[in-house]
């Protein structure tokens, strides 16, 4: 089974929309985790709504993604395990594309207490 992950970022000016936004995803239950995250965290270049879901919902969670982001960038990508190639490798951007900080990647193979998501 393959696992991916969504993150909607947004601007500090547009935190209730996207508390909202989350709201509205925690509704659907086509996710397995979501977190808000208010200020950039890892390599993520702004604050993000982050979601989990499996591979058989990627469809599905495409089209709830792509109605519902409203004017937010969008970055989905495979969660492998390796951090790098999850973040180049099939990635899709709806909207406005984000540098991500591959440095934060290298950081934490160094110090892995500073993951995200541990393994």
């Amino acid at each position: 089974m393959k696992y991916f992950h969504v993150h909607i970022y947004f601007d500090a000016k547009d935190l209730e929309l996207a508390y909202s936004l989350g709201e509205q995803a925690h509704l659907t239950n086509f996710f397995n985790n979501i977190k808000i995250f208010e200020k950039p965290i890892g390599p993520h270049p702004k604050g993000m709504i982050e979601m989990h879901f499996i591979e058989s919902s990627f469809a599905t969670i495409l089209n709830w993604v792509k109605l519902h982001r409203k004017e937010f960038s969008v970055l989905i990508h495979e969660d492998t395990g390796d951090d790098i190639k999850d973040h180049t490798d099939g990635i899709l951007w709806l909207g406005k594309q984000f540098p991500i900080d591959f440095s934060f990647f290298e950081l934490i193979q160094l110090h892995p207490e500073l993951r995200i998501h541990p393994i």
